[in-house]
């Protein structure tokens, strides 16, 4: 095989895989205006299966009819998360000022 050929076949390849990537680009922006303009109706259930108690803390979060939590479920876990991280620093805090005094 000569050098030419073997040149030609890497830039065939190469060019190839800029094609599939360029179509999965354009396909990727395609399906996110189509979401964009096309928004799906997403309402409270109750969680019915095990993993979906794990999911919302046993129905403490909204959960929505596809099977993820709601935008008021995400809100709520996340203030939840935040509260116990503070509780734990401030705990910590305490423990670490006390273990200085009595050192």
């Amino acid at each position: 095989m000569s050098l030419k050929s073997r040149l030609n076949n890497w830039v065939s390849k190469r060019n190839a895989k800029t094609d599939v990537e360029q179509r999965l680009r354009r396909r990727k922006e395609v399906e996110r205006q189509y979401a964009k303009t096309h928004p799906e109706k997403i309402v409270p259930v109750q969680p019915e299966y095990e993993q979906e108690f794990k999911l919302t803390h046993n129905g403490k979060f909204q959960l929505g009819s596809n099977g993820k939590l709601t935008r008021e479920g995400l809100i709520h876990r996340l203030k939840y998360r935040l509260n116990i991280a503070i509780a734990v620093l401030v705990i910590l805090i305490i423990i670490l000022y006390l273990y200085f005094i009595f050192l």
